[in-house]
């Protein structure tokens, strides 16, 4: 027989008083050896639960608030209606098959026990009923309620809930946090978290925000489905859910696989208006960052997908930021992507501005590894021409440059070299094509490139 105090201890993890009362009663009946009226009890407060739980389910889900109404009826009419609710929880996968299997289990057993059928209740019997009845629906959010949502949200003001912005640890926090969840209740979650980031403090706005990042990192189907709805889909028009969406695709770029067209539109548009006002020393790293949305769709999504959906926001990224590390580096196999970046890198090795001239042939250094594992060999050349050529028209950073001998970007060098022993025609064409110097590209291959060298 158990000690009073574990039955004690079990019941204490019930949450609702009213199950509690109906519990602590069926344990007296428990110890008073009324092991039959300890089912009954137990039996009456599982199926009672249930139904509660269904029906704040059913604020979520139609097929759930079906079933909870037809339930909900045939108990006011006093009809039977536990093999109806035990049946429906398993056609429409509402509990797992264990779980309704042992719903039909402790009818059985109250059956035979509430009817003189000359069955007699056990200990055993009556000790399986009450402390399975806690373990796997009592004391749990079966059918997951809306409780556990709300008590997520009131702790969002809490100034320790995400103590790392490392999304691997704020979605492990997340994950940590959802996993007594149903499926079903994820769209009252997604749309409490969005308000919650809309109209609350700072501290909760910014936890709503990891929230639903982290959310967005795991890549569940039925989360993600919900942030596609409720978030990207409804909200993509509203500049004050901008950065939001930003970051959650950032984090699960698939989430922009099948949408609809205008949806799109607008995307690209937010995409866009982010790499207009976004400081060029602001962090690629940064989830909100413009490189690191468009890295995630193009490593979620493809090239293909990329050019037809986001074409244009691509190319104003690299006119914004040619050096943008985070998108650079997911630019090997993609070889349409790279035709359209060696374009816009052309355009400002050789610009005929000043500025944007120097700003390239200064900052270069920085990427050359990184360029040199995709770009081929006449790649790498033009854009050591288009240097040259910044050069010839007087900006000082690419004379620098090219009086290093290129030192500073030896891998694209180096590539530029192979590309020159192997096609010297082509190449001495193409630099009088991009320089309009006939004698640029010999001095070019004695003096610096290959230091007189025979090719």
């Amino acid at each position: 027989m158990p000690h009073l105090h574990d039955m004690e201890e079990l019941i204490s993890s019930i949450e609702d008083n009213q199950v509690k009362d109906y519990m602590k009663e069926a344990m007296s009946c428990y110890m008073a050896n009324a092991y039959r009226a300890c089912i009954v009890l137990t039996y009456l407060a599982l199926f009672d639960d249930i139904v509660k739980k269904l029906g704040e389910l059913g604020k979520v889900n139609k097929k759930a608030k079906k079933i909870h109404d037809e339930a909900q009826n045939k108990m006011n009419e006093q009809d039977v209606y536990e093999n109806f609710l035990i049946e429906q929880l398993s056609s429409n996968s509402l509990l797992p098959t264990l779980d309704t299997n042992f719903l039909d289990i402790i009818r059985q057993l109250r059956n035979k026990s509430a009817h003189p059928s000359g069955h007699s209740a056990s200990a055993e019997e009556a000790r399986f009923v009450f402390y399975e009845s806690i373990n796997r629906f009592l004391s749990k959010p079966i059918l997951t309620t809306t409780q556990l949502v709300d008590n997520i949200l009131a702790r969002l003001d809490d100034k320790y809930f995400f103590p790392s912005t490392n999304i691997t640890k704020t979605s492990a926090i997340v994950k940590r946090e959802i996993s007594n969840l149903h499926n079903e209740t994820y769209p009252y979650l997604i749309n409490k978290l969005l308000d919650k980031y809309l109209s609350s403090s700072p501290q909760v706005k910014t936890n709503a925000a990891f929230f639903l990042t982290g959310l967005a990192y795991l890549k569940n189907n039925e989360s993600s489905s919900s942030i596609i709805k409720y978030v990207i889909d409804s909200k993509c028009s509203d500049s004050k859910c901008s950065n939001l969406i930003l970051r959650l695709i950032s984090a699960n770029g698939s989430l922009l696989l099948n949408l609809e067209t205008t949806t799109y539109d607008r995307l690209r548009s937010v995409i866009s208006e982010r790499i207009k006002n976004v400081d060029i020393s602001y962090k690629d790293s940064k989830f909100s960052h413009p490189s690191k949305v468009l890295s995630s769709i193009l490593q979620a999504c493809g090239e293909d997908f990329m050019l037809a959906k986001f074409k244009s926001p691509l190319i104003e990224l690299f006119q914004k930021n040619i050096f943008s590390i985070s998108f650079i580096v997911h630019m090997n196999s993609h070889p349409e992507i790279v035709k359209i970046y060696l374009k816009e890198a052309c355009k400002k090795a050789g610009s005929f501005t000043y500025d944007e001239a120097n700003y390239f042939s200064r900052n270069i250094y920085d990427v050359d590894e990184h360029l040199s594992s995709f770009l081929s060999g006449r790649q790498a050349f033009l854009i050591i021409a288009h240097i040259s050529k910044a050069a010839d028209n007087g900006a000082n950073e690419a004379k620098s440059l090219r009086v290093s001998n290129f030192s500073s970007i030896p891998e694209l060098k180096e590539a530029a070299i192979e590309y020159i022993k192997s096609n010297k025609k082509a190449a001495q064409s193409n630099y009088q094509k991009i320089t309009g110097n006939e004698d640029g590209f010999d001095i070019l291959v004695k003096n610096f490139l290959l230091n007189n060298l025979e090719i």
